[in-house]
């Protein structure tokens, strides 16, 4: 019984103790993903994306989640 109830107190302890998790913030995770995406680009073809053009590249990413271009993540010009 006294196990039931520890794993109980646990239980609910677990949902008010925790804090909120953000796992993805459009101001790090879009610029840090494009970023590994093109240092892994430039690392695997001869066609090199300079540091300028890697810079434009991070900027659209966060563009890319202002209102209203984030309507357009899930557009499929070809199945509308």
């Amino acid at each position: 019984m006294s196990r039931k109830i520890v794993f109980i107190a646990i239980f609910i302890s677990s949902f008010l103790i925790t804090r909120a998790v953000f796992a993805y913030d459009d101001k790090t995770t879009h610029p840090a993903l494009t970023s590994e995406v093109v240092d892994f680009y430039n690392l695997n073809f001869n066609q090199r994306i300079t540091t300028e053009e890697k810079e434009w590249i991070i900027e659209g990413s966060i563009l890319e989640d202002t209102p209203p271009r984030w309507v357009n993540h899930f557009y499929d010009p070809i199945y509308k």
